[in-house]
């Protein structure tokens, strides 16, 4: 009779996601005035908005990858995705403090936590839904396992993020930018390359 929905753990992500994306953009103030300063104010707060929505985007095209070839969700990859859409949901806060305090130490390694806490719960699904497959005799693509290694991938890289915040939040933002690149890049020439 109690069973685990796939449907309503697809439903809730995917509420959350466009509640996370949509409300990052309300911490952008308009310009007071024209000047250069408030210009410029302006110019950073964007930056940080698209960097986040490019985060939290690409978060959800992994997300909605990993639950497609499921047909049942467990205790356990609900449980995980709730913990995963906790931590996507702090993006905003995290991203609110970027934009206030531009590129402070505190407010870099901050944002960085969250990208480390999110890969390690988004890694930790991709596992649970790498064993969910094997326990059902499925065999996982090459574009399933490379889709997994990018995870881990991922999760290596925003160590990596951690160390450049603290160490040179200046170049914070830079480095972000290229591993969102990088990841975008790496994954879609893998699909490219399983295709042929």
């Amino acid at each position: 009779m109690f069973h685990y929905s796939k449907s309503r753990l697809v439903g809730i992500s995917d509420g959350i996601f466009a509640v996370v994306l949509t409300i990052m953009v309300l911490d952008i103030q308009s310009p007071v005035s024209e000047s250069t300063g408030s210009m410029t104010e302006l110019f950073k707060h964007l930056i940080i908005y698209f960097i986040s929505f490019g985060i939290v985007s690409q978060y959800w095209v992994f997300h909605q990858e990993l639950l497609s070839g499921i047909k049942k969700a467990t205790p356990m990859l609900t449980i995980t995705n709730l913990y995963y859409l906790c931590f996507i949901s702090l993006t905003p806060f995290a991203t609110a403090w970027l934009n206030n305090s531009f590129l402070s130490r505190n407010s870099a390694v901050a944002y960085s936590v969250v990208i480390i806490l999110v890969n390690i719960t988004q890694a930790l699904m991709f596992t649970e839904v790498s064993q969910l497959a094997a326990r059902d005799g499925i065999k996982l693509s090459p574009h399933d396992r490379e889709e997994k290694r990018s995870a881990d991938v991922m999760l290596g890289v925003s160590v990596l993020y951690l160390i450049v915040a603290y160490l040179v939040p200046h170049y914070f933002l830079v480095v972000i930018v290229i591993g969102l690149a990088l990841r975008t890049t790496v994954t879609q020439l893998n699909r490219l390359k399983s295709k042929s």
